[in-house]
């Protein structure tokens, strides 16, 4: 039995991604699927102090329904070197965080991914 709490947050989830979602392309190698995802930002402070300056990291995240992630017929997760196109700005999937994560289940249910990026140069 889904809780009162558990059903409204995902309630919640599913309209935040319907309101803010945008088309991007999901790419592996030659193969690519378009999505709908919401983008959004995940800032990590190092621990690490260097002269006297906190340092940290930035990272474009892309939010998707895991189920959308489909290359080759098989639903995939993603893996360093994928890329995320979103307009004419191309993104790579690149570890962030102190876990070095690529990416992460979003909600309790593991039905979206957060994708760690950085914008490709």
């Amino acid at each position: 039995m889904v809780s009162p709490i558990s059903a409204a947050s995902a309630a919640a989830q599913a309209a935040a991604f319907r309101l803010r979602r945008e088309a991007v392309t999901f790419t592996r190698g030659v193969s690519s699927v378009q999505v709908q995802a919401v983008r959004g930002q995940r800032l990590w402070e190092r621990s690490q102090v260097s002269q006297g300056l906190a340092v940290g990291d930035r990272s474009e995240d892309w939010i998707v329904l895991a189920a959308d992630l489909v290359i080759s017929s098989a639903v995939v997760t993603p893996q360093r070197g994928d890329t995320i196109t979103a307009g004419s700005v191309v993104y790579r999937v690149m570890p962030f965080g102190p876990n070095d994560q690529l990416w992460q289940y979003h909600d309790r249910d593991r039905l979206y991914l957060r994708i760690h990026t950085k914008e490709r140069t």
